[in-house]
């Protein structure tokens, strides 16, 4: 499974895109339709469903609201066919469908392992399996296995942080953030706005601020937890 926004699991652009355009299709809109309820041009739901570029983090869940689904399903790459194609109603069930139910405190899927360099980054997930019990109810959780040193003291190598991707952050917390050319990282959010988004490291080391236009997407760290509570 590719790590994200939300694992991490990352969405390639163009499979957000794809979804976006069956979804909106699925609700009988066309892009100047969709634009209208979004509040943005047609060229911009073009760029989206084009792969060209994704929405913001809240545009993201006005999109997600307003084609029946949750962020985490409209980023994820391995999201079933068949769960899929049951949410939008194209696959015929004699079970009406209540509220997910999702347990506080649950097993959470390890979708991968971030080998962290110097500077905290890294550009894909090593492999990794297994599940971390910790508390979320966050329905779209996943976890990610830290690894390197380059966030030592405040956080060990072989540590599992659980991110939370439908979940709002805020400002003094942990954020997994992925930009527009690949590079993911953990940091301490200090702030976002229209402008930019400016990042602490975990060790309070060095400051970084990326304009809004290169931020794929942010995802809540919902727990940092010791590696005594995964399973394989």
């Amino acid at each position: 499974m590719p790590l994200t926004t939300g694992g991490c699991i990352v969405s390639g652009m163009n499979s957000i895109g794809k979804r976006i355009a069956f979804l909106r299709e699925n609700k009988g809109w066309n892009q100047s339709e969709l634009a209208r309820e979004m509040g943005v041009t047609p060229q911009s739901v073009q760029a989206w469903e084009a792969g060209k570029n994704v929405p913001r983090q809240q545009k993201m869940k006005k999109l997600a609201g307003l084609l029946g689904v949750t962020v985490g399903e409209l980023m994820n790459d391995d999201f079933i066919e068949g769960d899929f194609q049951r949410i939008t109603g194209q696959l015929e069930s004699n079970v009406e469908q209540g509220p997910p139910i999702v347990s506080p405190y649950r097993a959470i899927p390890i979708v991968g392992t971030a080998q962290m360099g110097a500077e905290g980054y890294w550009y894909a997930l090593e492999e990794a399996d297994g599940t971390v019990d910790a508390y979320s109810r966050d329905a779209s959780a996943y976890a990610l296995r830290l690894k390197g040193d380059s966030m030592e003291p405040a956080i060990h190598s072989g540590w599992v942080a659980v991110i939370e991707p439908d979940r709002d952050y805020f400002p003094g917390e942990y954020v997994m953030v992925r930009t527009t050319e690949g590079e993911s990282m953990l940091k301490r959010l200090l702030y976002c706005n229209e402008a930019e988004v400016s990042l602490l490291s975990v060790n309070g080391h060095a400051i970084r601020n990326i304009p809004t236009e290169q931020i794929e997407h942010i995802h809540s760290v919902g727990a940092i937890v010791p590696p005594s509570r995964a399973r394989v």
